[in-house]
């Protein structure tokens, strides 16, 4: 399996959230019959979604070191 990519990561992040902002526009629109479901589940989803967005941050900062820059070009 090869390791996720910085866009393999901002696209699970993207899609979690999406996926949590879906679930609390379904509960609103049911009038809040399965808020006990719904939410914890929204709230994992807006969790995973910013552990995913934290993790490609930390990926493309990685690849953008900015002390490897070579100064020597002016």
């Amino acid at each position: 399996m090869k390791p996720w990519t910085f866009t393999t990561y901002t696209v699970a992040a993207f899609a979690c959230s999406g996926l949590a902002v879906a679930l609390l526009i379904f509960n609103a629109a049911t009038g809040n019959s399965m808020l006990s479901t719904l939410l914890p589940v929204a709230i994992a989803a807006l969790v995973l979604g910013g552990i995913f967005s934290v993790r490609a941050r930390v990926l493309r900062y990685r690849t953008r070191d900015i002390t490897k820059r070579d100064n020597t070009k002016r």
